[in-house]
């Protein structure tokens, strides 16, 4: 499969830090930037290098050993290096400062996957199904 970038401009994001990680397991995992954030419903993974480090089923299924803990002390203060957007299938990787990526998977036909904002006015989401919204 062809995955093909969005021509969306994400430059508002680079270099902001991660100054918030939604621990509550009751809640999806959400990100505070310093002007921004993002909200995640659906899979994802973070990978340092190219290791994954903790994910959606991790937490899902070993919630005695993995949590959005984890990912709250891998990324807390990092900032943003660089974010891809793959419009076919709504994907999202944000890269992180010291080779860190979260990968975001849109995979419901009935749900919403992630939000990002900025204060810029930015606002993108994925739409059941897989589509985009901006």
């Amino acid at each position: 499969m062809y995955k093909k970038l969005s021509d969306i401009d994400f430059k508002y994001f680079i270099g902001q830090r991660v100054t918030e990680v939604n621990t509550d397991k009751k809640q999806p995992l959400g990100f505070s930037f310093e002007n921004g954030n993002l909200t995640v419903e659906c899979p994802w993974r973070l990978r340092v290098s190219r290791d994954v480090v903790v994910g959606y089923s991790d937490c899902l299924l070993a919630p005695g050993e993995y949590s959005h803990k984890n990912v709250e002390k891998i990324l807390m203060g990092k900032s943003i290096s660089n974010i891809w957007h793959y419009e076919e299938i709504s994907d999202l990787v944000v890269e992180f400062e010291d080779d860190i990526y979260l990968e975001v998977f849109h995979d419901s036909s009935y749900f919403e996957g992630w939000q990002l904002r900025g204060d810029n006015g930015l606002y993108l989401f994925t739409l059941p199904g897989g589509s985009y919204s901006d």
